[in-house]
């Protein structure tokens, strides 16, 4: 057995690994530490408690579904960045199954505040970036947006749409691309 670990990012290594192959239910302390080949006293060095383990587990897969580095949006039209993330997270998330519906269930309730405060924070990045690749889209019609339908509401809606759309394992975005464009063009 191995005393040591050589780093916290090894043990979000294998802690990603974990919850692609069983989900992340199957994420405990014994259980990291037998995955990493460490005694559990040398885990808790890393990791105070399961619920401190677990929200860094999300933490590092929410890094990993939302890498969003490839769909950088410069210059492209507003629906064609919106299916760039869909597919993009699409992607990222067949490596997680059932990772966006459960991992709010793995935690006690100040956990779970810790995990939605984190969620938040990468769509809160997605939701900016959006906002971003609209305003400069010139093909926008310059009355689309109004008091009762504002870019931010769009930008809203959109996202809560294609998360919709990944928990219930769409194949596509299309609809969702075909009501953007005859709404803002």
């Amino acid at each position: 057995m191995n005393y040591a670990v050589t780093s916290k990012q090894e043990i979000l290594k294998q802690c990603r690994d974990i919850v692609s192959e069983q989900g992340l239910k199957a994420v405990n302390m014994r259980s990291v530490a037998k995955a990493c080949n460490v005694a559990l006293g040398s885990l808790y060095n890393y990791f105070p408690n399961k619920d401190d383990l677990v929200i860094a587990v999300i933490e590092s897969v929410w890094q990993d579904i939302f890498h969003m580095d490839q769909c950088s949006g410069t210059g492209l039209p507003f629906p064609e960045y919106v299916q760039g993330i869909f597919e993009s997270v699409k992607r990222s998330a067949k490596e997680y199954p059932q990772f966006l519906t459960a991992h709010s269930l793995s935690l006690a309730s100040e956990g779970k505040n810790k995990a939605r405060d984190m969620m938040e924070h990468y769509l809160s990045h997605m939701r900016m970036g959006m906002l971003n690749v609209l305003h400069n889209d010139a093909s926008v019609r310059k009355d689309a947006f109004g008091q009762g339908f504002s870019e931010q509401a769009l930008v809203g809606f959109v996202l809560g749409n294609i998360m919709m759309l990944l928990m219930q394992n769409a194949g596509d975005c299309s609809v969702l691309i075909e009501m953007l464009k005859r709404s803002i063009y």
